[in-house]
């Protein structure tokens, strides 16, 4: 690889589902998923953080990956957002090194959708039975107004 590229540089894959591929392998989605324990629950943070790093902690304990971490996941998670910390409070300057770390981190975590397929991670969004009612429902109304 040359001297300035990664592989994580360039647009991230489309989701699977996206994709058109006419020469499928064979072997294409025929791994086998392994069965762990149960995931580890969001701890404290263990400091005082800045209301930025608190949405984030909030929201890394609501995202459909905290079903999947474990122990040690939570504890990088509570580390990149000590670091994230400090550069909020100015303890670390704002510097393009220093947030490059803590994205750098974050997608370490596999936090943003692009850095979940660069990674072969897809996951499908669950289907509100509320909000096909509603369409339904919208298209009657719409029915009825135009007859």
């Amino acid at each position: 690889m040359p001297i300035g590229e990664s592989h994580k540089s360039g647009r991230p894959p489309a989701p699977a589902s996206k994709r058109r591929r006419t020469n499928k392998p064979a072997s294409y989605g025929l791994a086998e998923p392994v069965l762990a324990g149960q995931a580890a629950r969001q701890p404290d943070l263990g400091f005082d953080p800045h209301p930025m790093i608190e949405r984030m902690w909030a929201a890394l304990g609501r995202s459909v990956e905290s079903r999947f971490f474990s122990e040690a996941d939570w504890a990088r998670a509570s580390w990149e957002m000590l670091n994230a910390q400090q550069l909020f409070v100015g303890e670390k300057p704002w510097t393009p090194a220093n947030w490059a770390q803590v994205q750098s981190g974050l997608n370490a975590l596999l936090v943003s959708p692009a850095d979940k397929r660069r990674a072969g991670i897809e996951l499908k969004a669950a289907v509100d039975a509320d909000e096909d009612a509603a369409v339904l429902q919208l298209a009657r109304y719409e029915d009825k107004l135009t007859k």
